[in-house]
Order: C-alpha cells, then structure tokens, then sequence
C-alpha cells in the first residue's frame, strides 16, 4: 500500500454523457488532512465517485493508496471509508444495524461486523442512541451515524463529503473535533469535501481547489494563504490618512483593510520607503509590516475569479 499519497490521478476525464465532468485532471495528493475545495458542480463529488470506483474514467488513470483505480476498485474499498453527502435511504433500521450492515459490505464477517458496529457508534457519541431507527436522527445524529458507518472496517483514508452540511453551531463543532481525532490521534488521513470553508481551514492542512472540472489549485494550506511577495502589509497605529496621504505623495498602489491594515504594492526598497514614513511622522506608529496574510476564503475567491486582490 502506497505510504506517500492518498491518492494520484493523471490525465483523468469524466463524462456524463456529452458533458464534460472532470476534463483531464492531474494531482498528487499526500495522506494528510485533505480539503476537497470548488465552488457547486465543480467536480469535486465527480472525482471522489470515480476514486470509488461508482464513476468508470473515458481516459486517464488513477491510483489510491497506490491501488489502481480501473482494476483494483476492491482493494481501495478495503483502506477506504466514505461518508456521502446523502443520508442513507434505509430509515427504518437502527444505526447499529445500519453500521454492521455497512461493515459487511466492507468484507467483514457477521460478529466482527457487529462489535465493530458497536465501537465505532460509541466513537462518534452515538452508543447511548444506537438502537434507534435513522429516521429518528436529527442531522448531526445521521452525519454522526454515517461517519461511523465509514469507520466500522478501519479504513486507512476516509473521504467525507460535506460532513458538517445542515449542522447547528453545536454540531459542527462536534463533527470537526471528531475530524480532528481522526487525524491527529489516529493518524488516519482525511479528505473533507466542502462548501464551507471555514471548516475545511479548520481541520485541514492541504488543499485541492477545483472548478469547471479541472484542478486549479494545490499544496498545503499555509503556502495558499501566504501572499505573494507583491504585496506588502502594514499595520498602523495613529493618524492613518496622514500616512495614506504620504504613500499617494509617493506614487505608491494600496489598499486599505480593516481600517489600520495596509496592503501596499511592491516596488524596490518599499520596507524603506514605508519606514522613512513612520519615522519622519510622529503622529504614525508601526505595529506590523511584512507579508499579508490571507484567510481560505480570500484564496478560494482569487483563485477561482482570478482576481489579483489589489486595487489602485
């Protein structure tokens, strides 16, 4: 088994008949906490369903756990456990057994099914709640009882679409803190495939951004969020029009964020020219000056509206 990547496509195009679904993708993605990102019907549930083995590629190639992905769908079931979008459509059976029963369909045997069953509903909180019907669950209850049903064979990779999707504040939290274990205690590596980028910049470390069925983006989440050396950021402390009034005198591009934050274009020797200013202004102080950091969604929209970010 691949001890590198979790998973690795190259080439790899998806049809839904004459529509293009993903359109020769190539990535290498490690075993880490893995945020699945795009924006709605960018190919992100397209990529996983074929990494399953449900979606059969027109070209390309593909491995998981360095397992093949047109002659080894098998193998990657066996290290796989996934957790759909959609809440399972067999209401009237219990988690427990809807659990075992997900076990079995993992290849294990009736009593090892069972008492796993048991063990993974009490991991994700539910083994107070394990012999009610699904269709009593609230929607934490049914993300919970999904989770556990893609941990009952100890998958080494568990791929999770849209884990948080319709949870209050308290869920959520709950869901991400359950992530989490996963990866750091259990060292398990996680893809979380979502529209909420606050979670995924929560719990994970490596990012996969898609759009119109291509790979745009990818690498790990700091390298996303650092700012490129184009941009210089500045925080001030004083009279701030003052010191914008000094930069326009200079002929230099800005923004202005937050009111005290300061975003100013890069040009040769810009770190002096920006404390030639503070010193010679006792009304302006320096409380920070390097690079801007930036939140998951401010890269998520410039990477997918190909916006620079910086404005005259």
């Amino acid at each position: 088994m691949d001890l590198t990547n979790a998973f690795e496509v190259r080439g790899l195009t998806v049809n839904y008949g004459s529509i293009r679904a993903l359109a020769n993708i190539e990535a290498s993605v490690p075993r880490r906490a893995i945020g699945l990102l795009g924006p709605n019907g960018a190919g992100k549930t397209t990529l996983i369903r074929t990494l399953l083995g449900f979606l059969r590629p027109a070209t390309g190639t593909g491995k998981v756990l360095g397992h093949d992905i047109r002659t080894e769908i098998d193998k990657i079931r066996d290290h796989v456990g996934y957790s759909p979008e959609f809440a399972p459509m067999i209401p009237e059976i219990s988690a427990q057994k809807y659990v075992a029963y997900m076990g079995r369909l993992a290849g294990l045997g009736e009593i090892d099914a069972e008492q796993r069953a048991h063990d993974a509903l009490y991991y994700v909180g539910l083994g107070e709640e394990r012999y009610r019907k699904l269709e009593q669950f609230s929607q934490g209850m049914m993300q919970k009882a999904k989770l556990a049903a893609a941990l009952v064979h100890d998958p080494s990779l568990i791929i999770l679409d849209e884990p948080t999707s319709g949870l209050d504040p308290t869920g959520r939290v709950q869901m991400l803190e359950l992530i989490e274990r996963l990866y750091k205690d259990e060292k398990k590596s996680v893809v979380v495939s979502s529209h909420l980028l606050f979670d995924v910049e929560k719990v994970c470390d490596w990012m996969l951004v898609i759009s119109r069925g291509k790979v745009i983006a990818s690498g790990e989440k700091d390298r996303l969020m650092q700012e490129s050396n184009d941009v210089l950021r500045v925080r001030i402390e004083g009279d701030v029009q003052r010191f914008l009034r000094q930069l326009d005198q200079r002929g230099l591009r800005y923004q202005v964020n937050n009111e005290r934050d300061i975003d100013i274009v890069r040009r040769d020797n810009i770190e002096m020219m920006v404390l030639e200013i503070i010193h010679s202004d006792p009304q302006v102080s320096i409380r920070y000056l390097g690079r801007k950091k930036r939140t998951l969604e401010d890269v998520f929209v410039s990477i997918i509206e190909g916006e620079a970010g910086t404005h005259e």
